[in-house]
Formats: structure tokens, sequence, C-alpha cells
């Protein structure tokens, strides 16, 4: 019995021993690069359209009906990241086929800094045992002034 005791208190004096670890790191990457950048160091360059359009059944399968309003060529896939904030309703709408659809974006300004999704609108028709969903978003194109 005395073992047991014994064995009790010295699992208490070594698990109360424990090391705290703690690290600050309040000096972020943000907070050490730092760019001031003006509405005259932008250059607007244009304005697109991108849509994706598919056919749900039953609530299981798709199907793609067309990619920027043309038959969707699935032997070459391309997608265009955006990086975003945390923005619920432009991250929603960025499914990999809308990724597919933003690359006639980036084809029409390839010279483009920055991509800026303006505006989206989703619209559904009803059909027999499924619907059809048409996604659409307008894309702006702007690039920096670098000082030279």
């Amino acid at each position: 019995m005395r073992n047991i005791y014994t064995l009790v208190v010295f699992a208490i004096i070594l698990s109360s021993c424990a090391v705290k670890n703690q690290h600050n790191y309040s000096d972020t990457l943000r907070s050490r690069s730092y760019v001031e950048i003006d509405l005259q160091d932008i250059i607007y360059l244009g304005e697109t359209e991108i849509s994706y359009e598919y056919s749900r059944y039953l609530l299981f399968g798709t199907f793609i009906i067309s990619i920027n309003e043309e038959a969707p060529d699935n032997s070459i896939k391309n997608y265009v990241e955006i990086p975003y904030s945390t923005l619920g309703s432009i991250r929603s709408i960025f499914e990999p086929n809308m990724k597919r659809a933003l690359h006639k974006a980036y084809l029409e300004f390839p010279n483009a800094d920055y991509l800026e999704i303006s505006a989206s609108r989703i619209q559904t028709q009803q059909m027999f045992l499924g619907r059809r969903i048409k996604k659409s978003a307008k894309v702006k194109a702007f690039k920096y002034k670098y000082a030279q």
C-alpha cells in the first residue's frame, strides 16, 4: 500500500513540473513590409465577364454545359487563383470551374498585376428532376505603376 502512495505522490510531483512554452508572434510580416500606394499609382486596364454554366440532376451528377459561353475542352484545363480576403460571397463562387473561367481574364489582361471581382451573379433554372445553374462574375484588371 505504501508503494501505491509513493507512486501517486511521485506522479503528481512529476506532472506538476510541466514546462510552458509561450511564443509571441506580434511582429508579423505585414508590419515589416510596407508599401504606400495612391490611386494615381494604379492603372485601370479594363473589365471582362466570366461565366460557368452547368446542370445538376437529382442532386448527384453535374454536367458542364459551358465555360465562358464556349463548350469546355477537358483535355487542357487552366486554373487561375486570385488571392482574396475572407469575403464569404466571393469565396463561395470560386469553385474549380469558376477558376477555369477566370483564365479568360488572365488571357485578356496578361500584364495585369491585380484582378478584382466587382460583381457576381448566380442564375438558377428549375428543370424536371434537376436544375440548370449559371454563375457569372465581372472582373476588373489593374496594373501598378512602378517607380524606376
